[in-house]
């Protein structure tokens, strides 16, 4: 059999020529089959080998004329015979010389491997079975068979082993924005091949024995070369390098490590007021009204709270040497209220009262609410109340009054027939009658502020395109333009192309001007400067087109800072109502009986102690009620988002739950209900 080596390399040539080196061969001597090409992974972090068969061509054996002639009558009688050897003994394999092997004698037809020689004998009508492993090639006759095939002593089978030669695959990628350098590694090895003997079987698999020997070449010299083919310069790891050309694995090593930066600080601010402790509830006690500290205090020249500035990070170094920015930092940026003032970084009150710092990410609102304490009953004869602060109320709310407060209302008695809108949170520690009472108010006036302010910002961007666009056309500069010519251009866009601008804008400066007591006084800057500007497009207003990207930019910085909703602080607090509307930015509590017939909606939670009986909830994130709906089925429905969750102790048939899009109705009674959304999209309620 021709020597032959079956091998892997970097390249084609590269397993090429080490197969020549092994072989003791020239190209001249050798036929190269390639079985792959060199190829990368799906993402290129690992390379695929080249990988060949290189035999060696057998040596030119003299072609004589002379031709044997065989007697066919007589091949057939020694077939037939009982001589010595019924097998016969000329079938060719892979590998020649040696002693003359001593075969196993057994009866009917067989096929054995002795010596590394294949030998057949067939009896009667039945042959022996031959097939081919993976890791060898068998020709029967001159032809590769691949699959299991009878074969007689006549046939001529040669068996072909290959020994396989698997170089070493190093590999350096650098990852993470070029932070990390990474060593692949797979250590070569020689797999030899050879058959060892097995006595005769009817069935015969032809399998080669291996046995692998593997081989380290890694080197430092080489991971350093391709680091430096590389460009890398910083934080190589040398000690790492050494141990893994010692103990080389078939794993990932990290041989470079570039300089992470040091991340800086936010601004923050250091609150220096005690806050009340929550209102909580559970279900063995009540809330003691008596014993709640609602209101936190400040006197005139106390200091609020102090602002920390930020603090930057450090730049690092990736392995290319070149710089690595830590992330921006951010000082908080704080908007004072007439009651307070910014001094040296410190929040100091104006007045007496209760300090308010709202948070908006990272814009903070600080001010003092003055209070208002009316110690009896709000009705005709005392009026209505509109107070921009904080509002205590001693006795009840009477039909048809209102109470508008720019902060917190505590009212003692109850509220009948009423509207209460607040700024900040409520409490009633009384029961509520067909009320309307909304929390947070001011929050709920900015939120919607703000969605009006980006589609002006749309219309302005719009606009301002379209005037240089028109500029560009003329092949006039800007800047050129006369105060009247700017004036009517403005006025044919919004008269022909932004119809609808003036409307949108019309309804923005009404909500600022209706709700001016509680806005800071930027929105009405802002809205004053867009009234002039667009609705009586005053000259004085519209003279440059620099003035009007002005009022652009100032529109988009109140717009970035005003867009994080507010963080949830605001609650209202009820232990009992029915048919009334209730509104919290925040949560809702009802920590007394319960609720019947409500339309309630909150930015956050909603927390029931007692009963929900009819009407329906939309909760800004989870809702948790001791008891829904009615043995006598009063329809309720509770609506969450879909990443939240409904707790019910009970549940009586017509209630609907909505978590997300999916929508469940009750058609008995259930108990322990915990209500979510499975990763599947579906409702889970245990």
């Amino acid at each position: 059999m021709e020597p032959s080596i079956q091998i892997k390399g970097d390249t084609i040539e590269d397993a090429v020529k080490t197969a020549l080196s092994l072989l003791d061969a020239t190209m001249d001597q050798v036929t190269v089959t390639v079985l792959s090409s060199p190829s990368k992974s799906l993402f290129g972090l690992r390379k695929r080998p080249a990988e060949v068969v290189v035999v060696k061509k057998a040596a030119a054996v003299p072609v004589t004329d002379k031709r044997q002639e065989f007697d066919l009558e007589q091949m057939i009688d020694s077939l037939k015979g009982d001589d010595e050897h019924p097998y016969d003994l000329h079938v060719e394999h892979g590998f020649q010389g040696g002693d003359e092997p001593v075969l196993i004698e057994k009866e009917g037809s067989w096929v054995q491997i002795q010596n590394g020689r294949v030998f057949v004998k067939a009896e009667g009508q039945r042959y022996p079975i031959i097939e081919p492993a993976d890791n060898v090639r068998v020709v029967v006759n001159g032809r590769q068979i691949q699959e299991r095939t009878a074969v007689t002593s006549l046939d001529d089978i040669a068996v072909h082993i290959t020994d396989e030669v698997v170089a070493s695959m190093m590999n350096v990628q650098l990852i993470e924005q070029d932070m990390l350098a990474v060593l692949s590694y797979v250590p070569g090895k020689r797999v030899k091949r050879y058959l060892k003997d097995i006595e005769p079987a009817a069935s015969l698999r032809i399998e080669a024995e291996e046995e692998v020997i593997e081989s380290n070449d890694l080197e430092e010299k080489k991971v350093l070369a391709r680091l430096q083919e590389l460009q890398v310069v910083h934080g190589v790891l040398k000690h790492v390098i050494k141990d893994v050309c010692q103990n080389p694995g078939s794993t990932d090593y990290i041989i470079a490590k570039g300089t992470y930066p040091k991340e800086g600080l936010n601004g923050d601010v250091h609150v220096l007021v005690q806050e009340p402790d929550d209102m909580t509830w559970n279900e063995a006690e009540k809330v003691d009204y008596r014993e709640k500290n609602m209101f936190m205090h400040v006197e005139e020249g106390e200091i609020i709270a102090e602002v920390i500035p930020s603090v930057p990070g450090v730049a690092g170094e990736n392995l290319l040497g070149n710089p690595v920015l830590p992330k921006p930092v951010k000082d908080v940026t704080v908007r004072t209220g007439k009651n307070v003032i910014l001094t040296n970084q410190k929040i100091i009150a104006l007045k007496g009262g209760r300090p308010q710092l709202e948070w908006r990410g990272m814009l903070l609102k600080a001010d003092v609410m003055e209070e208002l304490v009316h110690a009896k009953d709000v009705d005709l004869e005392s009026g209505n109340i509109h107070f921009y602060g904080d509002v205590r109320v001693q006795g009840s709310v009477q039909e048809s009054m209102t109470i508008e407060s720019g902060g917190k209302v505590f009212i003692k008695g109850t509220v009948s027939k009423a509207k209460i809108e607040a700024g900040q949170s409520v409490t009633v520690e009384n029961n509520v009658f067909s009320s309307q009472i909304s929390a947070g108010n001011s929050n709920i006036i900015i939120d919607e502020l703000v969605v009006k302010v980006k589609e002006i910002l749309y219309y302005l961007d719009h606009m301002m395109l379209a005037i240089k666009q028109l500029m560009m056309v003329r092949h006039e500069n800007e800047n050129a333009l006369q105060m009247g010519q700017l004036h009517y251009l403005i006025r044919l866009l919004l008269e022909r192309k932004y119809t609808d601008f003036s409307g949108i804008l019309s309804r923005f400066i009404t909500k600022v001007n209706d709700n001016s007591k509680m806005l800071e006084k930027e929105w009405i800057d802002c809205a004053e400067r867009l009234r002039s500007t667009f609705i009586s497009l005053s000259k004085e207003q519209v003279n440059e087109v620099a003035a009007l990207e002005d009022l652009t930019e100032e529109l988009r910085e109140l717009y970035e800072l005003y867009r994080i909703p507010a963080a949830p602080g605001c609650r209202l607090t009820v232990p009992y109502a029915i048919n009334s509307s209730l509104y919290s930015s925040g949560d809702l509590v009802v920590s007394g009986q319960g609720i019947y017939h409500c339309q309630v909606r909150t930015g956050n939670d909603v927390l029931i102690r007692g009963v929900c009986r009819g009407g329906e909830i939309t909760a800004g994130r989870n809702v948790t009620i001791d008891e829904v709906g009615s043995e006598a089925g009063s329809k309720t429905r509770i609506q969450v988002p879909e990443d939240g969750v409904i707790k019910m102790n009970t549940v009586f048939e017509d209630t609907t739950i909505q978590i997300g899009r999916r929508v469940h109705t009750f058609a008995v009674a259930a108990y322990n209900i915990n209500a979510r959304l499975n990763s599947d999209g579906t409702i889970s309620l245990y």
